[in-house]
C-alpha cells in the first residue's frame, strides 16, 4: 500500500512537471496515476476523500450524466462520443479524485507547488532564451524573429499565455507573503515579472484578459477581509467591467486574420439553436462545424462554454460552471473566516489561477488542449486538497 501510495504521489510530481514539455510523459504519468491508484483502491477501498467532497463529486456526476445523455443525439457518430466520453473525459474525474485523495498533508501539498513554481520557471527562461537567442531549450521551438510572439515549449502563443494565466497570479500572492527571508520574496517575484513579461510577448489578447480576471480576483481576495460586507458587489462589479473588455478585444478580432472565429460562434449557436437541451453530441463540433458554418475545415468553436453547450447541452454546461462556482465559493468562504498563513495565500493564488483560465476560456478551448486540460484538472484537484487541509486544521484549532 505504501508503494501504491508513493507511486500515486511521485506520478503527479511527474505530471505536473512534465505538462509543458513532453506530451508523451503527460499521457503516461497520467496512466501511472489512474492505474497506481485504482489498483490501491481495488485493494484497500477508501472513499473518504469523495465523503468529505459530497457536493463537490455530486455535481462533477451530474455534469457526466448530462454529457452522456448527449449520446443519444450523435447518431452515427455514437460510437466516437462514447469514446471521447470513457477516454478523453473520463480519465479527469478518477485523476481529480487521485489528486484529492492522496494528497491530504501539508508536505505533500508543498511539494506539489515547488514542482509547479520549478516547471513555470523553466518555461520562463526557455521564453525568454527564445526571445532573445532565437532557441527554446525545453523542446527546441525556434523564434519567429525579433517582432513575433514568443511560444516558450507550446504550439503556439494561446497555449503559452494560458498556461501562465495559471502561474502568475500564484507566485504574486506567495510573494506578498510575510517572508521572514526576503530573498524568497524577492525570488518569487523576480519569476512573476519573468512570466509577466512572457504573457506580453506572446501577443495574445485572450491571456491577458484572463492574467487581468486573475489578478482581480486576487487582488479582491486578498483584501477581502478589508471589504468583507461588500465582497460579492466587489467581485461581481469586477467582472461586470470586465466583460466590456471581453467586447473591445472580440471587436478587435473582427478586423483581423482571426475574425474566423466569429463564423465559428455562429456555427455554435446554429447547433444550440438545433439541440438545445443535449446538444449534437459529444466529441462532434468538428465533425457538424463545415456544415453548420457554411466553410470548409475543421476547427473548435474558441470558447470553451459554446463548445460544451452546443455538444452536450445547456445542462452540462450549467453544471460544469456549478462544479468550478462551488469550489470558489468554498474557497472565498475560507478567506473569510480563516486567520492569513502561507497555505491560504497558496491557495487563493491558485484560485486566482483557475480564474483567469476560466477568463480566457471564453475565447479559447483548452479544456479540449491535451497539455492544458492535464494542468487545469491538476491544478483544480490540488486546489480542493489544499482548501480541504485548511479546513481539517481550522477545526482541530492547529496553526498551518
Amino acid at each position: 500500500m505504501r508503494f501504491l501510495d508513493a507511486a500515486v504521489e511521485y506520478s503527479v510530481y511527474g505530471l505536473i512537471f512534465f505538462i509543458p514539455i513532453s506530451i508523451a510523459m503527460i499521457g503516461s504519468l497520467a496512466g501511472f496515476v489512474v492505474t497506481f491508484f485504482i489498483l490501491k483502491q481495488v485493494i484497500s477501498p477508501d472513499f473518504s476523500s469523495i465523503k468529505s467532497n459530497k457536493a463537490l463529486f455530486m455535481l462533477l456526476l451530474v455534469f457526466f450524466i448530462f454529457m452522456a445523455l448527449s449520446i443519444i443525439n450523435s447518431g452515427p457518430l455514437a460510437v466516437k462520443s462514447l469514446k471521447v466520453l470513457l477516454i478523453k473525459w473520463g480519465r479527469f474525474p478518477l485523476l481529480l479524485w487521485a489528486i484529492i485523495d492522496t494528497f491530504r498533508d501539508a508536505r505533500r501539498l508543498k511539494r506539489a507547488i515547488g514542482v509547479l513554481l520549478f516547471s513555470c520557471a523553466l518555461v520562463g527562461l526557455s521564453v525568454f532564451t527564445q526571445k532573445f537567442f532565437g532557441f527554446e531549450f525545453l523542446r527546441g521551438r525556434a523564434s519567429g524573429g525579433s517582432l513575433a510572439s514568443v511560444t516558450g515549449p507550446f504550439k503556439n502563443p494561446n497555449g503559452l499565455s494560458s498556461y501562465l494565466t495559471f502561474f502568475i497570479p500564484l507566485l504574486l500572492s506567495l510573494a506578498v507573503w510575510r517572508w521572514k527571508n526576503i530573498f524568497i520574496r524577492i525570488g518569487l517575484s523576480l519569476v512573476a515579472a519573468m512570466l509577466i513579461a512572457s504573457s506580453l510577448w506572446a501577443l495574445c489578447r485572450g491571456g491577458w484578459l484572463g492574467a487581468i480576471a486573475g489578478l482581480i480576483f486576487l487582488a479582491l481576495v486578498i483584501n477581502c477581509r478589508l471589504i468583507k460586507k461588500f465582497f460579492w458587489q466587489a467581485f461581481f462589479a469586477s467582472y461586470i467591467f470586465l466583460v466590456p473588455l471581453i467586447g473591445i478585444a472580440l471587436f478587435y478580432f473582427q478586423n483581423r486574420r482571426d475574425s474566423y472565429r466569429f463564423t465559428l460562434y455562429q456555427g455554435a449557436w446554429g447547433m444550440i439553436k438545433d439541440h438545445p437541451l443535449f446538444g449534437v453530441g459529444l466529441g462532434t463540433f468538428m465533425d457538424y462545424c463545415a456544415a453548420y458554418t457554411n466553410n470548409p475545415g475543421v476547427f473548435y468553436a474558441h470558447n470553451c462554454y459554446l463548445q460544451i453547450w452546443a455538444e452536450s447541452g445547456i445542462f452540462s454546461l450549467l453544471f460544469f460552471l456549478l462544479f468550478v462556482g462551488y469550489i470558489f465559493y468554498k474557497n472565498i468562504g475560507l478567506c473569510w473566516k480563516i486567520r492569513p498563513s502561507l497555505s491560504l495565500y497558496a491557495l487563493i493564488g491558485l484560485s486566482a489561477g483557475l480564474a483567469g483560465f476560466l477568463t480566457h476560456s471564453f475565447l479559447e478551448v483548452h479544456l479540449y488542449s491535451f497539455q492544458l486540460s492535464f494542468l487545469f484538472w491538476a491544478v483544480l484537484g490540488l486546489t480542493v486538497a489544499l482548501s480541504s487541509l485548511i479546513s481539517r486544521q481550522d477545526k482541530q484549532n492547529i496553526g498551518i
